[in-house]
């Protein structure tokens, strides 16, 4: 009889997972808790050589995943090149990734609107418990729905997600939207600017329409990181009708003022080329930056993977990366049957692996903790910062 998992999160980390342990045997389903289609919004992901390799593993796919950036480059206060790594890297956009992902799972083992609100196990089986009734057992139960999840507990009662005290604005504009005088600099680069105790980044990334690749049919994604202390928060996540949100907001309920300020700010501290392209942003996005690691990844019949278990802040832009090996190396150890001895070999190696992934990324970020006025506020070395944000695991033979 062939091994079943339950996977519960039907975004990036799940669908590592089912195509994983689908190409070892294994019956998968999918059960994700938001009832229509996800969406990323747009936001853009950078990949890596191990990320592309594992995308060919899921999809067979290899077609270009992205845009692709020679060099990582600063600029200063006029938009000058001020500083350069040679780092030659692709960039994709969530939607684009997701859509080919999603296409190797069929709709039969994908179920939406189902949330997960309890899971037993014994020596036979895991079973999983959702909110409509419905349950369902497996030998296996992957917790793999974000950093948010409720489940966790069921593998690690002591994690839980820590603010950073800053938050990131994202926005993706279209770039035809955006002068050919700033799309020079725009368009062949990954872009990091750091304005006091801040930084900003941006890179192409996929379009949306036909020839998504093309430049001028692309799109530039950018992250701006401001520091933003906890007592302060909660203003920023006010929303326009008046909802106090906790730990994000929708877009469309940002106000306009939190909005035009972000504007003026910019005009105030941002090259050129970056002051065109956050102005031009229709619906900047706010995003809360937490971490999060876990001292154990399974229990029983029962694991975390991708940002349930670690959650890495996205300077390193390890998030989607990290996902994928922590389901490529659980269908890897397992095979083609449940094995409780590899399982805990499995969690050893992602333990490691993943701690270093949050250690690097929380270290490149503690700066944009402070504020601008504490006295042990020390700006980082741009060069530093072009290189050391750039992170390969297959070049790094034992985590520091």
């Amino acid at each position: 009889m062939k091994p079943s998992a339950t996977i519960i999160g039907g975004s990036m980390a799940g669908l590592f997972a089912a195509t994983a342990l689908s190409k070892n045997g294994w019956k998968i389903s999918i059960h994700e808790r938001v009832p229509i289609p996800l969406s990323g919004r747009g936001a853009g992901i950078a990949t890596y050589d191990e990320l592309a390799d594992l995308v060919f593993k899921a999809t067979n796919n290899n077609d270009v995943l992205g845009t692709t950036a020679k060099l990582r480059v600063s600029l200063d206060n006029d938009g000058n090149i001020n500083g350069s790594y040679n780092y030659p890297q692709v960039y994709t956009s969530w939607q684009y990734l997701f859509s080919i992902l999603r296409e190797q799972i069929s709709d039969e083992n994908y179920y939406m609107g189902e949330d997960c609100i309890k899971i037993e196990q014994n020596n036979h089986e895991a079973i999983a418990y959702f909110e409509n009734g419905k349950k369902k057992s497996s030998d296996l139960i992957i917790i793999a729905n974000g950093i948010k999840s409720d489940l966790r507990s069921y593998v690690d009662k002591s994690a839980h997600p820590q603010y950073a005290e800053y938050v990131g604005w994202r926005g993706v504009v279209n770039e035809e939207e955006i002068s050919n005088k700033s799309l020079e600099t725009l368009s062949n680069y990954f872009i990091i600017v750091l304005p006091h105790n801040q930084q900003i980044a941006c890179y192409p990334i996929a379009g949306e329409g036909e020839n998504p690749f093309e430049i001028g049919k692309r799109r530039i994604n950018w992250i701006w990181y401001k520091p933003i202390p906890t007592k302060l928060l909660k203003e920023l996540l006010l929303g326009k009708s008046g909802q106090q949100y906790e730990d994000g907001i929708p877009p469309n309920e940002i106000r306009q003022e939190v909005i035009s300020d972000l504007f003026k700010e910019a005009e105030n501290n941002l090259p050129p080329q970056l002051v065109e392209l956050v102005k031009s942003t229709q619906q900047p996005l706010i995003q809360p930056i937490f971490d999060l690691q876990s001292m154990k990844m399974h229990n029983g019949r029962v694991v975390t993977i991708g940002d349930a278990a670690f959650t890495a802040r996205p300077h390193v832009g390890m998030g989607v990366t990290k996902a994928a090996m922590d389901a490529f190396k659980l269908s890897e150890y397992l095979g083609d049957n449940f094995n409780l001895d590899k399982l805990s070999k499995w969690e050893q190696l992602r333990l490691k692996e993943s701690q270093f992934i949050v250690n690097r990324s929380r270290k490149l970020g503690n700066y944009l903790s402070l504020p601008k006025e504490n006295e042990n506020l020390i700006m980082p070395n741009i060069q530093n910062v072009l290189k050391d944000t750039a992170i390969s695991l297959y070049d790094i033979e034992d985590y520091q």
